[in-house]
C-alpha cells in the first residue's frame, strides 16, 4: 500500500512536494484506516484531491504515471519538456520521484532522479525499513559512477553476482537498476529470498498501481466473464440507474481485429497474454488471460482471451430493462461507459491495489459520483485497497462522509506559480463544521481566483 509519493521539478511542481496517505488524528470512521505495526504506520484507504482548474491536480497524477512508466519501460518519450518550466534553471536540474510503500508488511523507500531535458537518470535508490532500522538495498549515482549494491549481503558469491550486474549499468543513465533486476531473474529470486525487495517493489509498480486518466479505460471487464462477477456488476449497474438489466458476452470473429492492426502490435498482445498465463499459473490458475481493447474515437470494444493456447475474441452487449435488443458499448451514454469503468474499483478482489483516478466525476451526475465514493468507502472497511481521486465535487466535502485526513488540496503559490500540496487536517476544523461552505468561500484556498472586473464587450464596426 502507498504511504506517500514525493515529486520535485515536474510540470507545475517546482520545489519538493509530498502527497501522503498517512492517517492523521481524526477518530471517526476508523474502520477505513489500516494500522500496520511491522511498518509502524497507519494509512487511509481513500483520498479526494481538490483544487482549482490548472492548480496541478492532474500533474500529480501525471507525476505518478511518469514514475510508473519509467520503472517499467524507461523514461517515456516526449517528456523532455516536462520539467517545471516556471523557472529557467530547472531545465538542467534533476527531477525527483520517490514512493514509500508497504508490501507484505515490509516498508520500502524507492526513488530516482533524472534530468528530463536530456532523458538521463542520475540517481536511484531503494531502502528497506524494519523496526525503525533503515537498510540500503542499493544506491547509485550515474554521474560519479558510485554504486552501493551488496553491502548487506553475507553470501560472497551472491554479492559478486550483484556487483557484476551493477558494473554493467553503473554509469548508464538510460535505464533503472530496478528494471535491470527484473529482466529474466526469476530463478535468481527463487534461489535467494534475500533479494525479494527487487521483485516486490517492481511488481507493485507493474501489478498493484493503476493510474487512470479521464479518457482512458480503467477496467478489463474481467468480472463479466464469471457468473458471480457478472451478477454483482449487473446489480451495481441497476443500483446506479443505468437502465441496463443484463450483460452478454458475445463471440466476435478474430479477423475483425487482425485486419486492423500491425503484426508488431499483434505480437505485443500475444506476448502479453502469454505472460499473463505464466503469472496466473503460479498464483491464480482459475483466471483466464485477457486483454481489453477499446477505441477512444467510438468506444468500440473487444476482449482477447487465451484459452488452451488459442486466442479468442469477444465483446460485450447490453440488454436494457425494456425490450430484448442488445446494444454495443459505443451505443451507451458517456456516463454509463464511465460507470462501467469505475465498477472495477468496487468489484476488484485484488488486495493492496492502489487506484488513482483523475477527474473521477467526468461525465457523471453529481449524485452518481457521490454514490460511487460512498459505496467504495463502505467496502474500504473490509478490503485493503486504496483509492485516490481528483475532483471538483464539493458535495463530498462533508465530515459525515469523509475523514479530514481523506481530503487534500493542491493550489498555486502566489510567489512563483508552482503547485503545493496540503491537507484539510492542518486547518483543525471542528467535527461539526460545514467544510463545503468554508471551502467554497475560500477558507482553505484551492479555488479559482476570479477578479471582479466587468465583462468587456466588443462591438463590430464597419470601416468605410
Amino acid at each position: 500500500m502507498l504511504i506517500n509519493f514525493t515529486v520535485r521539478n515536474f510540470c507545475s511542481f517546482g520545489q519538493e512536494e509530498r502527497f501522503s496517505m498517512v492517517a492523521g488524528k481524526t477518530r471517526n470512521f476508523s474502520e477505513r484506516t489500516i494500522r500496520i505495526p511491522s511498518a509502524n504506520v497507519k494509512l487511509t484507504k481513500f483520498k479526494a484531491v481538490y483544487g482549482a482548474n490548472a492548480s496541478g491536480k492532474s500533474n500529480l497524477v501525471r507525476a505518478i504515471d511518469f514514475m510508473q512508466n519509467s520503472v517499467l519501460h524507461g523514461i517515456p518519450k516526449d517528456t523532455n519538456m516536462s520539467y517545471c518550466r516556471l523557472s529557467d534553471i530547472n531545465e538542467e536540474q534533476p527531477s525527483r520521484f520517490s514512493v514509500e510503500l508497504v508490501i507484505n508488511k515490509v516498508r520500502y523507500i524507492y526513488g530516482f532522479e533524472a534530468i528530463l531535458s536530456s532523458g538521463q537518470f542520475t540517481k536511484e535508490w531503494m531502502h528497506e525499513v524494519r523496526q525503525n532500522k533503515c537498510k540500503t538495498i542499493f544506491f547509485r549515482d550515474t554521474i560519479t559512477g558510485y554504486f552501493d549494491v551488496a553491502t548487506y549481503i553475507d553470501d560472497i558469491q551472491l554479492a559478486e553476482r550483484l556487483n557484476f550486474y551493477a558494473d554493467d549499468v553503473k554509469c548508464d543513465g538510460t535505464i533503472l537498476f530496478l528494471l535491470v533486476m527484473n529482466k529474466n531473474k526469476d530463478t535468481l529470486y527463487d534461489t535467494y529470498s534475500v533479494l525479494s525487495a527487487y521483485k516486490s517493489v517492481y511488481h507493485w509498480f507493474k501489478f498493484k498501481l493503476s493510474v487512470n486518466f479521464p479518457d482512458e479505460p480503467i477496467t478489463q471487464f474481467n468480472y463479466f466473464f464469471d457468473s458471480q462477477g457478472s451478477a454483482a456488476a449487473e446489480e451495481l449497474l441497476a443500483r446506479f440507474g443505468t437502465g441496463i438489466a443484463k450483460v452478454h458476452v458475445c463471440d466476435e470473429p478474430i479477423e475483425k481485429l487482425t485486419t486492423q492492426m500491425s503484426k508488431h502490435l499483434w505480437s505485443e498482445l500475444t506476448d502479453n497474454l502469454t505472460e499473463q498465463k505464466k503469472r496466473y499459473a503460479e498464483n491464480h490458475p482459475e483466471r483466464v488471460p485477457a486483454i481489453m481493447l477499446r477505441s477512444r474515437e467510438d468506444h468500440s470494444m473487444y476482449i482477447l482471451e487465451l484459452v488452451e493456447d488459442e486466442i479468442k475474441c469477444k465483446t460485450l452487449k447490453f440488454q436494457h430493462q425494456h425490450g430484448q435488443s442488445l446494444y454495443s458499448l459505443k451505443e451507451e451514454s458517456d456516463g454509463t461507459i464511465r460507470l462501467l469503468d469505475l465498477l472495477e474499483v468496487l468489484l476488484s478482489n485484488s488486495s493492496d491495489t492502489v487506484y488513482i483516478i483523475d477527474e473521477v466525476s467526468r461525465c457523471l451526475h453529481p449524485l452518481l459520483t457521490k454514490k460511487f465514493i460512498v459505496d467504495f468507502l463502505s467496502l474500504a472497511a473490509e478490503r485493503n485497497i486504496q483509492l485516490i481521486v481528483t475532483t471538483h465535487e464539493a458535495d463530498l466535502m462533508d465530515l459525515d462522509i469523509l475523514r479530514q485526513d481523506e481530503i487534500s488540496f493542491i493550489s498555486k503559490r502566489d510567489t512563483d506559480g508552482t503547485s503545493k500540496i496540503y491537507e484539510l487536517e492542518k486547518f483543525g476544523a471542528r467535527f461539526d463544521k460545514r467544510i463545503r461552505k468554508a471551502y467554497l468561500e475560500g477558507e482553505y484556498g484551492a479555488i479559482p481566483q476570479m477578479n471582479g472586473r466587468n465583462l468587456i464587450t466588443h462591438s463590430s464596426q464597419t470601416t468605410q
